[in-house]
């Protein structure tokens, strides 16, 4: 009975949704976007990696990523450039004006010192470049019912690595502040639980607030002055 529930709500879909996110919103607004290369700040084993630059037709020699793991390092070398780096202390290992295009998916809920990784990956994007920031969201429906009755969220669960949580607004409201980027658009998750999935789908468009994940998409203005973050107290 649990395992069909499961079903309903699209549990087996939830790493997908991770990137479905980031395809809704390159629909959306970059249909006509080319980069020249990408970043993936965090990017783990590298598959969801290869998904984005086959997407935007980004040649392997192009891509780029970063984790904290080395075993994910090692074979993300197989595939594309990827460095080590632990972004609690280290500044991101690339020039200022680098990239069209960087990505940072379910990364910054396991950071202290989120506030200057978004910093560092503004500094390392190209004027005019593209930024895809993807986050649980803290204020996802099931947690607002598990916080009612003194149940830990979801996505701040006390076994996991994550240690930040934000809701949707509050982090919509932290990209808006910081400067030498514009916000563009958001797109949440079609999941949403508890409800099955042929009610969060349609809901899921109007209410971004009640969804398990979303993405953000924002543009580093061609104006904008490149600087090296210096401080990396979160």
């Amino acid at each position: 009975m649990f395992d069909h529930l499961k079903k309903l709500m699209g549990n087996s879909l939830e790493y997908e949704s991770h990137i479905q996110n980031l395809f809704s919103l390159t629909l959306t607004h970059m249909d006509s976007f080319r980069p020249m290369n990408l970043l993936d700040v965090g990017c783990g084993d590298g598959s969801r990696t290869i998904r984005m630059a086959e997407y935007f037709m980004v040649r392997p020699t192009h891509t780029y990523g970063l984790d904290f793991n080395q075993s994910h390092i090692d074979q993300c070398r197989n595939l594309f450039h990827a460095d080590l780096v632990n972004l609690e202390f280290d500044l991101l290992p690339y020039e200022n004006e680098t990239f069209d295009l960087v990505i940072c998916n379910q990364v910054l809920e396991h950071l202290k010192n989120y506030h200057g990784v978004l910093e560092e990956i503004i500094r390392v994007t190209k004027s005019g470049g593209y930024m895809m920031i993807g986050i649980p969201n803290l204020a996802h429906l099931i947690n607002r019912f598990y916080l009612l009755f003194g149940i830990q969220p979801m996505c701040l669960d006390i076994t996991s690595s994550h240690v930040r949580g934000f809701t949707h607004n509050a982090f919509k409201q932290k990209l808006n502040s910081l400067s030498g980027i514009t916000y563009l658009d958001c797109a949440g998750s079609e999941l949403i639980y508890p409800l099955p999935l042929f009610l969060a789908r349609p809901l899921s468009k109007i209410c971004t607030g009640f969804c398990a994940y979303v993405c953000y998409l924002i543009r580093k203005n061609k104006e904008a002055s490149p600087r090296r973050n210096m401080n990396n107290n979160g």
